[in-house]
């Protein structure tokens, strides 16, 4: 009966071994399907930045398309406060940038953002205000903003 035990671990390692060529050959065909799935993906093409008030142009730009956003997102809050901590120089913030580079500078341009400020002491952070624009919402974007 030694043997036969021997003989079906024998057994067993081939029929074991039998299914992962056909798992590989199910990757490799998997694969080809996935490359073309991969470039609709909205997330492959959204662009983000961090942007503080450093005083540049183009950075202020960008903040005050956070400000419009935050303010139409968010119209209980009041607009003084969101200009306040959007503008200040201890908060940061990361906008979500729509990838049509036809709307680069335009209030079109940032179509989500997260203003917070850091506390890298306490390895903390604040988030003020986090918004998706309404034309952008439900496909996803907040999530990706706020797993960046």
């Amino acid at each position: 009966s030694g043997d036969n035990k021997t003989s079906k671990k024998r057994k067993a390692p081939p029929s074991s071994a039998e299914p992962p060529p056909d798992d590989v050959a199910s990757t490799s065909s998997a694969a080809v399907p996935q490359s073309p799935k991969k470039p609709p993906n909205p997330y492959d093409a959204i662009k983000y930045c961090i942007v503080t008030n450093d005083g540049a142009h183009d950075s202020l730009v960008k903040l005050i398309g956070l400000k419009s956003l935050f303010s139409r997102q968010l119209p209980k809050m009041p607009k003084e406060y969101i200009v306040r901590l959007v503008f200040d120089r201890r908060h940061r913030s990361l906008a979500l940038l729509n990838p049509d580079p036809e709307v680069r500078g335009s209030d079109e341009e940032i179509i989500g953002g997260i203003c917070y400020r850091a506390y890298p002491e306490m390895r903390f952070a604040e988030i003020a205000f986090c918004a998706i624009s309404a034309s952008q919402q439900v496909k996803g974007y907040g999530t990706k903003l706020m797993n960046l």
